[in-house]
């Protein structure tokens, strides 16, 4: 991300230089700040003009340097949380990748358990075959819809709680109801009786 062409509206640029959104648009029909389209700042050449108004009014050097110091956490704070916000959003894109993925791979895989079913109660004589296949074949659809709604779901709320998945034991957690992992190695010898 370029700084320099960063542009904040007038309440985030107060947020960094500590003042009122009101006074930043005062400062800029001053001319001491200009703008980059309706009620848009650059975030860079605004807190570089502020500074330099700063050091023709100011007199005392130490408030000076502290309020440079804020002005710069600040901007780093800004940084920092547009990158992390970056970040994110490639997250949560992936996460519905990987649910599309999860959703079709189980789709494959359901035309060939219901043909199986099909033949092996065909070869043993069952003259229902057809919609007793059939039905299974149903039920596996409606349950590999049903599961990607919940899995779906369970991305939702992550995105509201700032949640990242980055491995299906952290989306099957997250799906209510659903799969989670032992919590022990009695529970997990109880799980394979």
């Amino acid at each position: 991300m370029n700084i320099n062409e960063l542009t904040v509206t007038a309440k985030e640029l107060g947020d960094v230089l500590d003042l009122t959104d009101r006074r930043v648009r005062q400062l800029a029909d001053e001319g001491v700040f200009e703008r980059s389209g309706r009620g848009r700042y650059p975030l860079a050449a605004c807190v570089q003009a502020y500074i330099a108004s700063l050091n023709t009014n100011e007199a005392d050097d130490s408030l000076r340097a502290e309020r440079v110091a804020l002005m710069r956490a600040q901007r780093r704070r800004i940084e920092i949380d547009n990158d992390f916000r970056a970040g994110t959003e490639n997250d949560m894109q992936f996460q519905d990748v990987m649910i599309g993925a999860l959703s079709t791979w189980w789709i494959i895989w359901i035309r060939p358990v219901a043909t199986w079913l099909h033949e092996e109660l065909r070869q043993r004589g069952i003259q229902d075959a057809t919609p007793i296949a059939g039905t299974v074949q149903n039920w596996l659809i409606s349950l590999r819809h049903q599961g990607e709604v919940r899995m779906k779901a369970a991305a939702a709320e992550a995105r509201r709680k700032g949640i990242a998945i980055t491995s299906y034991d952290d989306l099957a957690r997250l799906i209510p109801g659903g799969y989670s992992e032992p919590d022990s190695a009695a529970d997990a010898d109880n799980a394979d009786e």
